[in-house]
């Protein structure tokens, strides 16, 4: 064999070794933070109004809507926290009043776990990360959700 054709195998090598670390990070990236953000709304409160407390502080978050403070009107994402939060304690009607869409949101979010966790334990043994055609579809799905239900408010409080 000529060191040509040794080239692609080592290269093919190289290659195969890169995607496999860079799905092991997406994957531990997706799964820490989904993590983060149901335990944070586990352990965060809120007034039911706008507040929104981390645990242990008695002042308020400061409102991080920029749409709100800059235009005055609510963006698409407008009562997320304050909808997980509520999930997370079991006040669902208070979520549903917060933002309709969060029920869709949160359930995705919390889907990460267990798919980000599995996908982990496949690449950690050696195994092919799972794959479905249709799993890039269900964020464009949450995002067309989100907008929705946005507009449907925006057009119901006019």
């Amino acid at each position: 064999m000529t060191e040509e054709n040794l080239l692609p195998t080592t290269t093919t090598l190289a290659n195969a070794k890169s995607h496999q670390d860079f799905d092991h990070i997406g994957h531990l990236v997706f799964l820490s933070f989904a993590s983060l953000i149901i335990l944070l709304s586990a352990l965060m409160s809120t007034d039911g109004k706008q507040a929104v407390f981390l645990p242990g502080f008695t002042s308020p978050l400061p409102d991080s809507c920029s749409s709100r403070r800059l235009l005055g009107i609510d963006c698409p994402g407008c009562g997320l926290t304050r909808a997980f939060i509520c999930i997370s304690h079991g006040q669902l009607s208070e979520a549903w009043r917060f933002n309709r869409a969060s029920f869709v949101i949160y359930l995705f979010v919390a889907i990460q776990i267990p798919w980000n966790a599995i996908q982990l334990w496949r690449i950690r043994n050696s195994k092919s990360p799972l794959h479905w055609p249709f799993i890039y579809w269900i964020p464009m799905a949450v995002a067309v959700i989100l907008l929705a239900n946005w507009i449907w408010t925006l057009t119901r409080f006019q």
